[in-house]
């Protein structure tokens, strides 16, 4: 009876401590790793916190001791971190709720790394609640300092003054919204458009025979067009009367000579007709 008590007892103690590892997440037989940072404030960090390295949990936080420079902390890893020079520790907030837990970024690889067992420098911790109500306390300043709201309280007062004078009918809006004779023109314009529309979809007018379906019209002037085109590659081709005066120059200088001459005829014909009015006159008196 006594050793089966004794090994009933050895046995809740093994399932005992098997489950303690298992809970507090401890590894016996695992390698640790340990890190000291020196913070001025850890925001509400607590051992057994979670310390996270590329996004992933690698230890917890396993000691935190006040100092007369800071608050130095003492983390376990299970992961030999790689830190270089340009590394960056910092404690991030979990969620909105609360929490918060330790962040490590190892650097750039092409610095070069920093002594093992060195005290790392963690940067101070953001406080969400003070960010907001810092960002609360710009904002109502900006709001004072800025008259905004005195501008937003102008621009209602001039609002209110415009929608009363659209609602006594001033201005061009005013007369829209409330004159019904400028209501009856705008449907009469309507009433003009939809029966030119009508018009134009029945054929009608010079416009309508252009839409129309019936492409008669369309084709005598394509035809006109076409006929166009060749007269006037013919005139170019000196084809024809006009071809000829607009590539002969001999043709274009005989003509300017004959209008030369009748010019001059013209004008001896204007210096001569008084004598002949004259003579006419005599002799037709006997």
């Amino acid at each position: 009876m006594e050793v089966t008590v004794g090994a009933f007892m050895f046995m809740v103690l093994l399932a005992l401590g098997f489950f303690t590892i298992v809970l507090s997440r401890e590894n016996i037989f695992r390698k640790n790793y340990y890190v000291q940072v020196r913070f001025s404030n850890v925001m509400g960090l607590r051992e057994g916190d979670n310390v996270f390295v590329h996004g992933v949990n690698v230890g917890k936080i396993k000691r935190l001791e006040v100092t007369p420079s800071g608050v130095e902390l003492t983390a376990s890893l299970d992961y030999e971190p790689h830190l270089h020079s340009d590394y960056s520790i910092q404690i991030v907030p979990s969620s909105v709720l609360g929490g918060r837990y330790l962040d490590i970024d190892e650097g750039s690889p092409d610095k070069p790394l920093v002594p093992a067992g060195s005290v790392l420098t963690g940067q101070p911790p953001v406080d969400l609640i003070d960010e907001a109500a810092d960002t609360i306390r710009m904002i109502r300043e900006s709001l004072k300092d800025g008259q905004v709201l005195k501008n937003l309280e102008d621009t209602m007062a001039h609002l209110r003054e415009i929608t009363a004078k659209v609602s006594n009918g001033e201005g061009t809006i005013g007369k829209l919204v409330n004159d019904e004779k400028v209501y009856d023109e705008l449907q009469q314009i309507v009433a003009n458009l939809k029966d030119v529309s009508e018009r134009l979809a029945q054929g009608k007018g010079t416009l309508g025979h252009l839409l129309s379906e019936d492409d008669t019209f369309y084709t005598n002037l394509t035809a006109a067009a076409a006929s166009m085109k060749i007269i006037t590659k013919r005139i170019e081709s000196g084809e024809g009367t006009l071809g000829k005066l607009s590539k002969d120059e001999d043709l274009y200088v005989e003509a300017t000579r004959l209008l030369h001459e009748i010019r001059a005829a013209v004008d001896d014909y204007r210096e001569t007709a008084p004598i002949t009015t004259f003579t006419s006159i005599f002799f037709g008196a006997f």
